[in-house]
């Protein structure tokens, strides 16, 4: 079996972030199958344990420093393949990119993100906009204006997006993964054909364990996820407003901290919400566990692991229909509900339904189980080894 170093931004542990829980996942389950796996990583989060390995230079990442230091690593355990999690930091892809030209080693990139995300702010930034204005004429004079703007605007983002990956050195990266199968065929069709073989799918794993302690259900409204501007807590807290006093005995719980925590917190109570809590940062386990219902109102994701997770606890799902890879999680009103993006009275009519219809919500919930399989770390992990051991 192969030698594999897999880097990443952050240190890769359970629990703590969607890309560092895969990351960890992916190394366990490697190892059992046979492969010797290191972590290097630029920033820590726990103890650092037998086989993580901490980049000296986590201000300049592609530094002279780093660059020999990672190359002697790779040399003294005789590593045979990068595996790279996908990061923001592009710094981090070219310093494993100029790491394998100096180097007989192999490199494999997995893309974390929607490669879209740039065109979807324009909608984001649309409904930001009108929310501010007050007045019906004004407000359909704008709406006309965004019917005419985005066709330009949606022209010129597509022009940087595929500039930026057409930027990437694809020579010297050996494969390239998406989450989703949608996300692949848009970098197919970024990049020339010769290059179509290193494109491949693998979606985003989780452990299913079956003798996971079950415990009684509470009337819980669950949002799991870093408070930030792209989540859109503030669309759930319209929608909780439209809610609460109708269901009294239900309870809108928020696990998560961010730059947006103090905003949202100000914005619940502006709007006098009740039956509300903010948990802040903690382990998300327990509280899939007691919750019956899982929100996500966010105005783009890649392929949240929060959704996948809710229906592995017994939780009915909740989202806009705001990303590509939506439906590869959620078949609507089967395993959970996909709003139109971003219909506010839509999404709070399908939330009061599965908060009222138990048989109706509990139904959905178990067919959830079953739908995740697919996601399991132990059928997930055969696509893993059949890339790796062909590299």
């Amino acid at each position: 079996m192969k030698n594999i170093c897999i880097v990443s931004e952050c240190q890769q542990i359970l629990g703590v972030g969607g890309t560092e829980t895969v990351s960890y996942l992916l190394k366990e389950e490697l190892k059992k199958n046979g492969f010797s796996v290191w972590s290097i990583f630029l920033i820590p989060k726990a103890r650092i344990d037998d086989g993580d390995i901490l980049l000296p230079d986590g201000q300049d990442i592609c530094s002279d420093k780093n660059k020999s230091y990672l190359t002697k690593i790779i040399s003294a355990n005789r590593i045979d393949i990068i595996l790279l999690q996908g990061t923001p930091v592009d710094d981090l892809l070219n310093l494993c990119t100029s790491v394998k030209k100096s180097t007989q080693i192999k490199l494999a990139y997995t893309y974390h993100f929607n490669p879209l995300l740039i065109v979807k702010d324009f909608d984001d930034y649309k409904e930001r906009l009108l929310y501010k204005k007050r007045d019906p004429l004004v407000k359909q004079i704008y709406r006309l204006y965004f019917v005419l703007r985005k066709i330009f605007f949606n022209r010129e983002a597509l022009k940087k997006v595929k500039s930026k990956f057409l930027s990437y050195d694809i020579d010297n990266i050996d494969a390239f993964i998406s989450l989703s199968e949608e996300y692949n065929n848009f970098f197919k069709g970024v990049f020339n054909k010769k290059y179509h073989e290193k494109f491949h799918c693998i979606a985003n794993p989780i452990q299913i364990n079956d003798s996971a302690d079950r415990v009684p259900k509470e009337n819980n409204v669950l949002f799991v996820g870093r408070l930030s501007a792209q989540k859109r807590l503030d669309r759930l807290l319209f929608i909780w407003r439209e809610l609460y006093q109708t269901f009294s005995n239900w309870k809108l719980v928020i696990v998560g901290n961010g730059e947006y925590s103090d905003t949202y917190k100000e914005l619940a109570k502006e709007l006098h919400l009740k039956n509300i809590e903010f948990i802040g940062q903690h382990p998300s386990e327990d509280y899939f566990k007691k919750s019956k219902i899982v929100c996500m109102t966010s105005s783009h994701e890649a392929l949240p692991m929060v959704l996948i997770e809710a229906q592995k606890y017994g939780c009915v799902p909740i989202a806009y229909n705001s990303f590509e890879a939506a439906t590869d999680i959620i078949e609507n009103e089967y395993n959970g509900l996909l709003i139109k993006p971003f219909k506010q009275k839509e999404y709070a009519k399908a939330l009061s339904t599965l908060m009222s219809e138990e048989s109706y919500r509990e139904s959905l919930a178990a067919n959830g189980s079953a739908f995740i399989e697919k996601f399991n770390i132990e059928i997930v992990i055969k696509d893993w080894i059949k890339l790796l051991t062909s590299l």
